[in-house]
């Protein structure tokens, strides 16, 4: 195989990469994603989403405490103003059966995924989970740095029907 060859595979393969990544134009929420989506979103209006918004700061979160509707949409704003990383890990609030994840979007792109374990949020920066809450309960949620939930970086998500 001559060099040339290779090189117009590997042009091929990353202008295809390209138009896989950008084709479409502009995503915004409202473009349907060419992946597998939980059953639950289909019919859901993303116009009318809510959204609910999360401070995480040096070691708590506020509020600590969320309140979701079954079968409405929401975007959970996870807005860190601490001067280290965070993360929200969901435990069971993660769990397909308990809520039905869209995507995972911030400035440096999204991730569209019917599922996700944690979420990680670096200082001064920003993470939206657009997702429907499913079933009603108490879950619980927190971070998992070192030290970090130790000193009171947990919550409670309550989803009512």
């Amino acid at each position: 195989m001559s060099v040339r060859h290779s090189l117009g595979g590997a042009l091929r393969a990353t202008l295809l990469a390209c138009l896989l990544a950008f084709g479409t134009g502009a995503a915004g929420a409202e473009d349907e994603p060419a992946v597998r989506m939980h059953p639950a979103l289909a019919g859901i209006d993303w116009t009318e989403v809510n959204e609910v918004e999360v401070a995480l700061k040096d070691h708590s979160y506020e509020p600590d405490e969320i309140r979701l509707k079954v079968g409405q949409p929401y975007k959970l704003v996870l807005r860190n103003v601490g001067a280290v990383a965070h993360d929200m890990v969901g435990g069971s609030l993660f769990d397909e059966k308990v809520i039905a994840l869209r995507m995972v979007n911030s400035s440096v792109g999204r991730v569209i995924a019917d599922y996700v374990n944690s979420v990680y949020v670096r200082s001064r920066n920003n993470i939206e989970l657009w997702l429907v809450p499913l079933k009603p309960g108490e879950y619980s949620f927190f971070c998992s740095l070192p030290g970090h939930r130790e000193d009171g970086m947990e919550g409670i998500v309550r989803i009512v029907p």
